[in-house]
């Protein structure tokens, strides 16, 4: 059985057609977990309704306790040999389910899979580890972990980041979660939960699975404020972030895993510097700020080791200007990105 677990948080316009998309799977040995999580708005009475019809939807209010607590808290009830994260605002192929339990059936501990990024006028398929399927085991698992925390293949971007490090999109084993005590922190500790509760995760692994099929819909809601909102603690919360990585990987004394580490943080200046511009500030503002992240010894360290050969020709004047501490070309090119993303 697999267990779904859909944390719900003010949902209303999108969570039927979520509900729908999996009551309706092919494969129907399904646990459907919705955990309301305080929600304000209709989402509840929506998730009654749907439980009136299925009988698989078990419905966990609680206080809102963010994407993480509310995640944590369907783990915890969880009866199913395997577990897939939802977000109440995207949907799932109908045959997902039945793909990745078939690919599971083979002992694996993790399936991957590829997903669609659905934007309000158009629909951009992404590709997470290419177009074949790949089975990793002992002869290549930690290069798996290493894509996990930074890209390494040729022509692969700061676009390419946080393609392998959602929490949706993989079906998980749930045994090893429980029994290693692998929980989602807090976003507002570390900035994003999904890709340490992945190095956790990818550290006990002893064989996966990709299925390069465009299974999950992720949607993306353009010029909305949740996708153009500045967060005014993403640096510390980064940095904590990292350091956490740091702790847990050093002791695997696997020095690809530092490195990628080391290039995660090179690359994060993208990320950080769109979230400079999201404020909407004065010029020299923004620019001071980007300047001052620029400075920071972490920093330099990590982008005077990053190698250009692997990144994309349009990629390597940026981080020339970021390796030569030239922050006014780096803020200039920001600005590039940012308006032909955003505008």
């Amino acid at each position: 059985m697999i267990s779904i677990i859909i944390p719900v948080y003010n949902a209303e316009a999108f969570l039927e057609k979520c509900l729908d998309s999996i009551v309706s799977q092919t494969y129907q040995d399904l646990e459907i977990i919705c955990v309301n999580d305080g929600s304000k708005d209709d989402s509840s009475k929506i998730i009654s309704s749907y439980k009136e019809k299925d009988p698989r939807i078990v419905v966990h209010n609680q206080e809102n306790q963010g994407l993480s607590g509310a995640r944590n808290s369907g783990i915890k009830i969880a009866h199913g040999e395997w577990c897939m994260f939802v977000d109440s605002d995207d949907w799932l192929e109908a045959d997902c389910c039945e793909r990745v339990y078939e690919a599971a059936r083979e002992s694996e501990d993790l399936i991957i899979f590829s997903y669609i990024r659905e934007f309000a006028n158009k629909s951009l398929p992404k590709q997470v580890l290419g177009e074949q399927e790949t089975k990793f085991d002992a002869s290549n698992n930690s290069s798996l972990f290493e894509r996990l925390i930074a890209p390494n293949e040729k022509g692969m971007g700061p676009e390419m980041l946080d393609s392998l490090s959602t929490a949706w999109g993989k079906l998980y084993k749930t045994e090893i979660i429980r029994s290693h005590k692998i929980w989602f922190v807090d976003t507002k500790k570390i900035g994003t939960e999904d890709l340490l509760f992945n190095v956790y995760y990818f550290t006990y692994i002893k064989s996966a699975y990709y299925i390069p099929l465009f299974l999950y819909h992720y949607r993306k809601v353009e010029n909305s404020s949740l996708s153009s909102a500045n967060k005014p603690h993403l640096i510390p919360r980064w940095e904590n972030l990292f350091s956490m990585i740091e702790e847990w990987i050093q002791p695997l004394n696997n020095p690809r895993l530092v490195k990628a580490l080391g290039n995660r943080r090179a690359l994060c200046i993208v990320g950080v510097g769109l979230n400079i511009l999201f404020a909407h500030e004065g010029h020299k503002q923004q620019y001071r700020k980007l300047k001052a992240f620029m400075q920071k010894e972490w920093y330099r360290k990590a982008i005077k080791q990053l190698s250009l050969d692997n990144l994309p020709l349009h990629w390597k004047l940026f981080f020339v200007c970021a390796k030569m501490n030239f922050s006014f070309g780096v803020y200039v090119l920001l600005t590039v990105i940012y308006k032909i993303i955003y505008k």
